[in-house]
């Protein structure tokens, strides 16, 4: 299994505290009013920016982060770089998406996200996750095998999604 880029720890606390202290001031005060609090939001973004490296960052999309997943997870996909593109072979997507199945192989969910973007960008499906969690959705049977699951992946990554318009002659 390719493995994810290493995320620094000392980091990795930093932008839990930043992502918690934002989301704690969002909660708690008037931030929309009160001009300490938005200039405490303000510095805690620029830090956010500073440690990550990512200028399309921003602690309003940490608002109310824990609705939806832990503070480590938030922070981890903070720090973890955007995949890019490499053209990864077959068998190599093949790979990540038994993994993915066998999720013992993915230690948690930041992980798990940052191998649904890779295989989203290396496949070019943008409803990657419909394929692995919801097969119904893409022509499949909803308790599709693995391999089932896979050959559709891979025979749609090949398949073009730009219809040409019909030329009509006139």
């Amino acid at each position: 299994m390719m493995k994810i880029p290493e995320i620094d720890n000392e980091k990795k606390q930093e932008v839990m505290d930043i992502i918690d202290t934002a989301a704690t001031l969002f909660e708690e005060s008037d931030y929309e009013n009160d001009e300490t609090v938005k200039n405490d939001l303000k510095q805690l973004d620029f830090r956010l920016k500073e440690i990550t490296g990512k200028e399309d960052i921003s602690v309003d999309n940490y608002h109310s982060y824990w609705s939806y997943t832990s503070l480590e997870t938030v922070a981890k996909e903070a720090l973890m770089p955007k995949p890019e593109k490499q053209g990864l072979s077959d068998k190599r997507i093949t790979e990540i998406i038994k993994n993915i199945f066998e999720y013992n192989q993915i230690e948690d969910e930041a992980e798990l996200d940052y191998w649904m973007n890779v295989l989203e960008i290396e496949t070019g499906l943008n409803n990657i996750t419909d394929y692995i969690f919801y097969p119904d959705l893409v022509g499949l049977e909803l308790h599709a095998s693995l391999d089932e699951i896979i050959a559709k992946i891979l025979i749609d990554k090949t398949k073009s999604y730009i219809e040409l318009p019909d030329r009509q002659d006139g």
